[in-house]
């Protein structure tokens, strides 16, 4: 598949997901619904934010058919460095509703606690019109992070409720109520980086989308959203202490590419995270891209 249907942008795309949920029997959900957001439970953040050096290590960095999916992250030629208050800034966009984005928050989370500390984080699900309905994960919508390393900014575009009344507003979020518009920061780095020359022109616009400092681009998902399928947001975050096991294995792995991406940013810094084995690994297949 396409780095554009991964992205879950496109009109056509969301028009073949709509025909297919119509004609296996799924229909179109009632307006109004939806997973909305929560406050993420205390287990939940605990488990996000407290992972084991040593499950990092069982979970490797190998690239599988559930991820990370490399083939969505590209690298600019000779950009300007983009940095908040004088650290490396990561920029994400992506919106609730979007299943892709639902996989890619799990490991990035996980790879930004290592470095710094959230507060607020939100639980919701991808929506219930678009593929891979009810996913479970986090949201970034109003969450704060704090680090010494790295700065965050994240924006959440859309919900995953169904609007019941449809406006400009709602058509550009696929149907689904509008949740947040992007800071003029992210709105510049999204608009020359996640348009061509940089990506196709098929996959322009696409999300998730990730800026990390100008030095890596995403746009796509990084792992298989299908591995978090029947889980609760409670047995996702539990699954990280299970590193030898899908889903904890699999998003333990993209946040060991995440992080080395990081120390690329912070000049190998922590040392604690840097230095290890299987974050070095994962590096060294970052550098062949």
């Amino acid at each position: 598949m396409t780095a554009a249907v991964f992205g879950t942008v496109l009109v056509v795309v969301a028009v073949l997901v709509i025909v297919l949920v119509s004609v296996t029997g799924g229909g179109k959900p009632a307006a109004g619904s939806g997973f909305g957001m929560k406050a993420a439970p205390t287990s939940v953040v605990s488990a996000v934010t407290g992972v084991s050096p040593s499950a990092f290590t069982i979970a490797g960095s190998s690239v599988t058919s559930s991820g990370p999916w490399t083939q969505f992250l590209s690298v600019p030629k000779k950009p300007k460095p983009l940095t908040e208050d004088g650290k490396p800034l990561i920029v994400y966009v992506g919106s609730n509703y979007c299943p892709f984005c639902a996989a890619t928050r799990w490991p990035l989370a996980v790879a930004l606690a290592r470095f710094g500390t959230f507060k607020n984080l939100k639980i919701t699900s991808s929506g219930l019109g678009d593929e891979y309905p009810g996913t479970n994960t986090l949201s970034f919508y109003h969450t704060s992070y704090t680090s010494p390393y790295i700065a965050f900014l994240a924006s959440e575009q859309c919900t995953d409720v169904e609007a019941t009344v449809q406006t400009a507003a709602t058509e550009a979020c696929f149907g689904y109520e509008p949740l947040q518009s992007m800071s003029a920061t992210a709105g510049k780095v999204f608009a020359k980086y996640d348009g061509t020359p940089y990506q196709t022109s098929t996959n322009a616009g696409g999300i998730p989308f990730i800026d990390f400092g100008n030095h890596l681009i995403e746009d796509g998902a990084f792992m298989d959203p299908t591995i978090l399928g029947g889980y609760t947001h409670a047995q996702i975050a539990a699954s990280l202490s299970n590193p030898s096991a899908a889903p904890g294995q699999t998003i333990l792995d993209a946040a060991n590419y995440y992080s080395a991406e990081i120390c690329k940013l912070t000049g190998g810094k922590p040392g604690s995270i840097c230095n290890m084995p299987v974050v070095k690994q994962a590096g060294a297949a970052l550098a062949k891209l």
